[in-house]
């Protein structure tokens, strides 16, 4: 074969019309899309691949096949092939090893005519989890045990977000990836960290930054970041790529580092920071190689279902945009911004574009491979990858399956409050961007005013009282203190106000919906008064537990009614800590699992004239278990029955089973 795929094939958005297969390779290649039916006739190919060079040994392409003749779209809920036919040998890769069914050597898949099932999840950190397998795996079982059955198997993967933590990788990890960037991009790396005397940019090569050093190098070039695990952070554009490389299945076998002795020279022995780095090595490593061990099952999983992705706050860095604080002192940083634009710029080339290549125009792609291209170090092409990235809007898509999917881009698209206090999770443009997409998807499909479509909403709507009521009385208890003259005197000082604010919304993470009511009534009354959607599912992850939910909103105007769904899915890999553990397993044992929201003060004096509204959640539990929320890490999978979902299943060692009520006619205890 003329071409080395280094990640990939990853089946990403497969549609009736058209089909696209992600892949990256270490050279240009000339690879055709094909997709066949069981008897090898070929109903829709690619004309020419869309690719972008990132660096000198990098180049992603996302492979767009369309049916053949447009008047006959792909057969729905029918088994379907695919093959990279390479144009200098006219003959298919050899993926044999990515297929479960091996009476044939192609990829398989199947475009449903309405959902039977789903599989999702989110939060997948190499050394996270600890002795638990990755459980983005359970998905490759299911599907080679499943994979002649269409009714059984799953036809779509949503992974909610947290696809990689930025902020918090393991040291050989890291080591490892330093190692893998250099070679892909093929230049240095310069970061802009600080300004010379006469205000000029000084810049640092990033393979000069060592491994397990650079939570002090972020702080002391104030980048802004405000992740306590930031110690191994990822900084240029090549980790961050090497890093998807490697969790997206691993194609060559990419091996971190095993042994300290390895490691150890890149420390001055004896030292605090070796002491140290030696104990996380330790503590990581049982982790990471159970992580490794299982990578083939997640390319091989990835390979053979379509797959869409909507990044979180770690695919990125801890807490980004939490505040407005946070957005204007990382924005203003040299280092921080070009960081973040690093983080953006990998997500599209390797999650984003595959959710649906439209939302991209070429002016993005243009922007980040000139970039990455650039001997120069030119502050204009700089300038403009640092802006462009940061400023585009539209990474939220929409699915037109069977009930739809539509993913909310509630980071990139917040409304600022005051300083340091918490924003609105969707402005007016996010809000009408929501409205657009359904408007897309109805004049697309038939859509009934029953319909119950799916919002991945990265963070729960319909949260868990007990541990979100805690962070608000948090919240509340120090914006009260803020009050105090001699903190307010400190704050001047400092010249910071919020500060202490500032600091217990990054310490507790405060990112649910209910955190700020003006959130999560812009999202709701969005869906009942704009969308008129009388019933939904929300699909969301980020809490590291999961759990089952019914809910009910009345609208601010008393006159709609939206019947929900709250399935949460987290982690693949990763667990809560220590002390959110106990929490989780001592709170969900009380009471009855209700809670209803609403507006206290219109409660107490119903003649005020403000907006009246409720909000009720139902934590179910599950058929085999006493405990409504579980920590262990799984895998969601969501059974539908008539366009609505009526079992989810939290896949692991231990399957948890949630039975689904019809959400219309649920009565809330």
């Amino acid at each position: 074969m003329t071409t080395s795929l280094l990640a990939g094939p990853i089946l990403r958005r497969a549609t009736p019309n058209r089909v696209c297969v992600w892949f990256a390779t270490t050279k240009p290649t000339h690879l055709t899309l094909q997709v066949i039916s069981k008897n090898g006739t070929v109903l829709g190919e690619s004309t020419q691949n869309d690719y972008c060079r990132l660096g000198q040994n990098l180049f992603v392409y996302l492979a767009q096949a369309r049916c053949n003749d447009p008047e006959h779209p792909y057969p729905a809920d029918t088994f379907l092939y695919y093959r990279l036919v390479d144009a200098d040998t006219a003959k298919p890769l050899d993926l044999s090893a990515l297929t479960y069914d091996k009476s044939t050597p192609h990829p398989k898949f199947f475009i449903p005519d309405a959902l039977r099932q789903l599989l999702h999840g989110s939060c997948r950190k190499p050394h996270g989890g600890g002795n638990s397998p990755d459980a983005l795996s359970y998905g490759d079982s299911l599907l080679e045990s499943t994979h002649d059955d269409l009714a059984n198997r799953p036809a779509v993967l949503l992974l909610t977000g947290d696809q990689i933590y930025a902020d918090d990788v393991s040291i050989s990890v890291l080591t490892m990836l330093k190692e893998k960037a250099a070679a892909l991009i093929g230049r240095p790396e310069l970061l802009p960290y600080a300004k010379d005397s006469k205000g000029q940019i000084i810049h640092q090569d990033s393979q000069n930054i060592p491994v397990h050093g650079r939570k002090s190098f972020l702080k002391a070039y104030k980048s802004g970041f405000t992740s306590e695990e930031s110690e191994n952070h990822l900084l240029s554009f090549g980790e961050f790529a090497a890093m998807y490389i490697y969790v997206f299945g691993n194609a060559e076998d990419w091996r971190p580092t095993n042994t300290w002795a390895s490691l150890a020279p890149q420390f001055i022995t004896g030292t605090k920071e070796a002491k140290k780095a030696e104990q996380a090595f330790t503590e990581q490593q049982a982790a990471v190689g159970n992580f490794q061990s299982t990578l083939p099952n997640v390319r091989r999983l990835l390979a053979n279902i379509p797959t869409y992705m909507i990044f979180d706050d770690h695919d990125v860095t801890d807490d980004w945009n939490i505040t407005n604080t946070w957005y204007d002192e990382v924005r203003s940083s040299p280092l921080g911004q070009r960081i973040v634009a690093n983080a953006l710029a990998s997500y599209w080339a390797f999650q984003g574009w595959g959710n649906d290549a439209d939302n991209f125009d070429k002016d993005l792609q243009l922007t980040i491979s000139q970039y990455l291209l650039d001997t120069t170090n030119s502050p204009d092409i700089n300038e403009r990858y640092d802006l462009h990235t940061w400023k585009h809007r539209g990474w939220g898509f929409s699915v037109p399956t069977n009930p739809p999917i539509i993913a909310i881009d509630s980071r990139t698209q917040r409304m600022p409050t005051l300083d340091s206090y918490l924003p609105v999770l969707l402005d007016r443009y996010a809000r009408d961007w929501l409205r657009v997409e359904w408007a897309k998807l109805k004049t697309g499909q038939i859509i009934s005013t029953d319909t119950c479509p799916i919002f991945i909403a990265t963070t729960p709507v319909q949260g868990f009282f007990a541990l979100e009521g805690l962070q608000k009385i948090a919240y509340w208890l120090i914006s009260y203190l803020e009050g105090y003259k001699y903190i307010k005197i400190f704050e001047e000082i400092i010249s910071e106000q919020g500060y202490f604010t500032k600091k217990i919304i990054a310490f507790v993470d405060m990112e649910a919906w209910t955190s700020n009511k003006q959130s999560f009534l812009t999202l709701m009354d969005c869906l009942t008064q704009d969308m008129l959607i009388k019933q939904c599912v929300f699909l969301s992850g980020d809490v590291h537990y999961s759990f089952s939910a019914m809910g009910r909103y009345i609208d601010t105007q008393g006159a709609n009614t939206l019947h929900c769904y709250q399935l949460v899915s987290s982690s693949l890999k990763n667990s809560p800590a220590d002390k959110q553990l106990r929490g989780i397993e001592t709170a969900s044992q009380f009471g009855n699992g209700s809670t209803k929201h609403a507006n206290k003060l219109k409660e107490l004096f119903p003649w005020l004239p403000i907006a009246s509204w409720e909000s009720w959640v139902h934590l179910l539990l599950p058929t085999n278990s006493k405990q409504r929320v579980h920590p262990e890490c799984n895998l969601g999978l969501v059974k539908f029955e008539n366009g609505k979902p009526a079992q989810h299943a939290l896949l692991n060692s231990e399957q948890i089973v949630y039975a689904l009520p019809d959400c219309k006619t649920f009565t809330m205890p």
